[in-house]
């Protein structure tokens, strides 16, 4: 299920805030008595999107703030204005929020709208602000927001998954699909043991360049690399280039699979060490159960997952012990945890050995080799077994890249040419 699907109102282009009525999920606008009926949309249908915060109109959302509905009467004016229950909030806001600062909230959101102190959309503006900090209820992270990306390295995985997990196990509410918190602990409490893969520049490059031509894909036990894992990339994949790291977790008949959109650094520099400290790097976009033998494709949200499994599985990469700093394994230790188990999958190197010639050998003819990198579609094959291989089952032929690995990779209407990448480093430094 995709959660980051933002609707918008098709009439003014508003990013709405959804609530329950008779048991369904509906729309309305951030201000409930607006002069249009709310007509929802996918906001990829509407040229020019507006979702910023509702307090400010500056920033980016990242909470949602569920409050009592908000009423406002001017006496003055005669005034008599009907506001929201859900907020969106961006980040400097909420910090005001949760500091219980409804003055200093006010004071940041009217310089940016250069409204004086002493003005009436001021005191309208504080008595909004005073009932949404005292009359909050709960707070939801909102996994719409587009974040710039950030560059995950392998060193960085240990903290990454600290953080995820501090997320799962936290007080704060996350997109209904993920949010049943007896869950959210059991998710946690696995991915506290699970490995960890980090996929290097070149293979993630492989991944990127062939993931939308993969054929279909069978999802078994023998294609999943461990029963549960965490795996991340150092840039986003996919084709919109958002997937930045995937998790998978054994539940009932197959897995629990999440993916997760990065959180680079796009907000200001001093309001970084509390987001790293109360969100972290990763916020979930994609949740589904997937059933063993449940056929995936490269259309697939979890696409660049399944191909990056499908090139491992097909012996084009390895697995090397990460290097981690001494004062992770020193800080595991001093809390009694296991050592976080950090791999990096990179492609095999290239074999050196000379391919031997067989023309004008008197060999026989052989079929001409190809000149280029493509997927073989997978299949089923009865397999032979039993006494005197007189039974049959079926077993799973998985795709693969056909072709050496020096060839350029054929695409459905483009050919790539993949090239070696710098030598490898396990941290977010220049090089």
């Amino acid at each position: 299920m995709n959660l980051t699907a933002l609707k918008v109102c098709a009439t003014c282009g508003h990013a709405l805030t959804e609530h329950q009525e008779a048991g369904k999920v509906a729309y309305r606008h951030p201000v409930v008595n607006e002069q249009h009926e709310v007509v929802p949309v996918d906001a990829g249908y509407v040229g020019k999107v507006f979702n910023r915060c509702h307090t400010c109109s500056e920033e980016m959302p990242v909470w949602n703030y569920r409050t009592g509905l908000i009423g406002i009467a001017a006496v003055a004016s005669g005034m008599l204005q009907t506001y929201s229950d859900q907020w969106h909030v961006c980040y400097r806001c909420a910090q005001f929020i949760e500091a219980d600062d409804f003055d200093a909230l006010t004071a940041h959101c009217a310089a940016l709208m250069h409204w004086p102190p002493v003005s009436e959309e001021y005191t309208i503006l504080n008595t909004l602000h005073r009932g949404i900090v005292l009359g909050r209820l709960s707070r939801t992270l909102l996994a719409s927001t587009e974040w710039r990306a950030a560059r995950i390295t392998a060193d960085m995985l240990p903290k990454v998954r600290d953080r995820l997990t501090g997320l799962l196990r936290g007080p704060e509410n996350l997109p209904a699909p993920i949010n049943d918190h007896e869950k959210r602990r059991s998710l946690a409490d696995h991915l506290d043991l699970v490995p960890m893969y980090w996929i290097n520049q070149e293979f993630t490059e492989l991944v990127n360049a062939v993931s939308d031509d993969q054929p279909t894909a069978r999802i078994t036990d023998d294609l999943v690399p461990t029963s549960a894992g965490l795996v991340a990339w150092p840039e986003p994949v996919g084709r919109r280039r958002q997937l930045a790291a995937v998790s998978w977790t054994p539940h009932g008949d197959g897995w629990h699979i999440i993916g997760y959109r990065s959180i680079g650094g796009a907000v200001d520099e001093d309001l970084m060490p509390p987001l790293r400290h109360q969100i972290g790097w990763l916020i979930p976009i994609h949740t589904e159960h997937i059933t063993k033998r449940a056929a995936l494709d490269g259309s697939h949200p979890l696409g660049p997952l399944v191909t990056t499994w499908l090139l491992i599985n097909q012996q084009m990469a390895q697995a090397i012990p990460a290097k981690l700093p001494k004062n992770i394994t020193k800080a595991y230790q001093r809390s009694k945890r296991p050592a976080p188990d950090v791999r990096i999958v990179r492609i095999r190197p290239r074999s050196t050995a000379p391919t031997p010639d067989r023309r004008g050998t008197g060999a026989s003819r052989t079929r001409a080799k190809p000149d280029h990198r493509f997927w073989v579609s997978g299949h089923e094959r009865q397999q032979a077994y039993g006494p005197a291989r007189s039974l049959r089952r079926p077993v799973d032929i998985q795709p693969f890249l056909k072709g050496d690995d020096h060839l350029p990779i054929k695409l459905s209407t483009t050919v790539r040419v993949l090239g070696r990448s710098v030598p490898e480093r396990t941290s977010d430094t220049n090089p």
